[in-house]
């Protein structure tokens, strides 16, 4: 019953946790992030969290240990200004490090036509800097005012997915550990909890790595001046 439960929930997920994908919704979820901190043009925040589990059945504890060493899968997830999951991965052992998860995140590919040259979202330094990821300035004790305060702004603003992955273990505390030896039913169980909270969106080829980070860093001084 359990598992039929699990199955019907998670075929309605992509109609519950949805992407801003519209020149209307990307303006609208930009501008309440905007009014956080100041910062512009965000439709997102993104962030990784371990979800412990039991070692799934034929597998080694080792593949699964995260770095305290516990058994665990990633659950890595994008919220919105109101800390509503707008896209959600899982599955992916808490072994990986997120920046390896963000290659298997199906979003990631499409990342680059959703925010086109304006838009985008918000990581850490865990992240690839992208046009559409914008991540920390390097600290290596040098950093100068502007650098300062758009690390601060970014900072002030991408804590809605740490708060968000606090409400959703605060509300559902299976999360805390997964007692199902099928990973399977663990990611299934994850994800439906995931949408829950949010009740209470062409594949590209990217160019190469450098040009990448070059348009990157291009954008986020160009941002970091404007809002010094």
């Amino acid at each position: 019953m359990l598992e039929r439960v699990t199955s019907y929930i998670i075929s309605i997920a992509k109609d519950i946790i949805t992407f801003p994908v519209t020149e209307d919704t990307k303006a609208e979820a930009a501008l309440k992030f905007a009014q956080k901190q100041g910062f512009p043009d965000i439709v997102g925040v993104i962030d990784g969290t371990y979800i412990p589990i039991l070692t799934p059945v034929g597998k080694l504890k080792s593949v699964y240990c995260n770095r305290h060493d516990i058994p665990s899968i990633t659950l890595q997830a994008i919220c919105d200004a109101d800390k509503k999951f707008i896209d959600i991965f899982t599955g992916a052992s808490g072994k990986i490090h997120d920046a390896r998860v963000f290659k298997l995140f199906p979003i990631r590919d499409k990342l680059p036509i959703i925010c086109g040259e304006r838009y985008h979202i918000l990581g850490d330094s865990a992240y690839p800097l992208r046009e559409y990821l914008l991540t920390p300035y390097r600290d290596y004790g040098n950093l100068n005012n502007r650098e300062q305060n758009f690390n601060k702004k970014l900072s002030g603003t991408r804590v809605l997915i740490e708060n968000a992955f606090g409400l959703l273990k605060s509300r559902f505390r299976q999360l805390m550990r997964v007692d199902w030896h099928e990973l399977d039913k663990s990611r299934d169980l994850i994800e439906i909890d995931d949408m829950e909270q949010h009740v209470l969106g062409n594949a590209v080829e990217e160019p190469d790595e450098m040009t990448l980070r070059i348009r990157g860093e291009a954008k986020r001084d160009r941002i970091s001046a404007a809002i010094l």
